[in-house]
């Protein structure tokens, strides 16, 4: 989870399309420390990812501080106790990534941090050469990463809902590949989502006192800023009230109005839809698990424990058809899905 909190408007139609929205991490990416390409010394492209994992230290300690200060979270990050299980669950998701994406992620992932009381499950960050980004890194919650594959994801889906009769169930692995380092796993892709959209320009420049979405290609026609949509569709106006681990919607009033709606958007999942930066990491997230890898993504809605909805993650929607095309470019593939 890329820790960006997303009060999304909805847009009008007699209002003029907001085009840039200012960014309140630029000083932060402007002048961190962990930022800058000259705090890493030599970087060996071909090390395991587990000789890039390192406890939190000052420099990843500061910047954490200051990135919850400005989201107005209150945790302060400790050193991780749990570091050598961290380390074996890194290398069994090395193990399992397609040889594409594990030589992608040896290219741009300098280090990888471990800690407590992060704020979250992870963070992800940027590192900058003579003004261009070169790679990242992720920051991890060790004692966050405790659940299996299954349990972790359906717990991220219900976390915008208030407990009551209805619940989500997601399916990410089958039977004995639903363990805490696939977990992992699947969190470590949509974090190397990140750091791609920044190396590849896929997203407007994080150190940017305003960032506008409206003419990067794989925004076009969706996003115009990190917060709003290019046109609001009125059969998902509720959109805009989600926001991840909140509890703050009924979802047994609501679930009708935002699934349906979903499926039929050109959002792949419902992460997707809360932020313009979180689109393309759920997206790139979304294509490995469930195009390159063949992985299940089974949504199922239970409501006094019957299924009333089912449905599966919209990567392979015709509406994604260009957003697959350029991860596959980016991933060197030729088309897996779609001409």
């Amino acid at each position: 989870m890329f820790l960006f909190l997303s009060i999304l408007f909805l847009a009008l139609p007699q209002c003029k399309t907001k085009t840039s929205e200012s960014n309140p991490y630029s000083g932060l990416f402007s002048k961190s420390e962990i930022t800058r390409r000259e705090s890493y010394g030599l970087f060996d492209k071909d090390a395991p990812l587990k000789n890039r994992v390192f406890n939190l230290d000052e420099i990843a300690s500061d910047f954490v501080k200051e990135m919850n200060e400005i989201d107005g979270f209150e945790d302060v990050p400790t050193p991780s106790k749990n570091l050598d299980d961290f380390v074996k669950d890194i290398q069994e998701v090395e193990d399992s990534l397609p040889p594409t994406v594990l030589s992608l992620a040896k290219k741009q992932l300098f280090r990888i941090y471990v800690c407590e009381n992060l704020g979250g499950t992870a963070l992800s960050g940027f590192i900058y050469d003579k003004n261009q980004p070169v790679g990242g890194f992720i920051l991890f919650d060790s004692n966050v990463l405790s659940r299996s594959a299954n349990e972790w994801i359906s717990y991220k889906e219900n976390s915008p809902f208030a407990l009551g009769k209805t619940k989500i169930q997601i399916r990410i692995e089958k039977g004995k590949n639903d363990t805490k380092s696939n977990a992992l796993r699947y969190i470590f892709l949509h974090e190397l989502g990140h750091i791609i959209s920044s190396t590849y320009k896929i997203v407007p420049d994080f150190r940017s006192e305003n960032r506008s979405f409206f003419h990067f290609p794989f925004y076009e026609g969706i996003w115009s800023t990190e917060k709003e949509l290019v046109s609001e569709s009125s059969d998902f106006s509720i959109r805009s009230q989600i926001k991840f681990y909140t509890n703050s919607i009924s979802l047994d009033e609501n679930w009708k109005k935002i699934y349906p709606a979903l499926e039929s958007s050109q959002f792949p999942t419902l992460y997707s839809a809360t932020n313009a930066d979180d689109f393309f990491a759920e997206s790139f997230v979304s294509y490995v698990h469930v195009i390159l890898d063949s992985r299940p993504w089974d949504l199922k809605i239970f409501r006094n424990n019957k299924v009333v909805y089912q449905s599966t993650n919209g990567i392979r929607k015709p509406s994604l058809e260009k957003q697959r095309k350029m991860i596959e470019k980016i991933l060197n593939l030729e088309p897996i899905y779609g001409l």
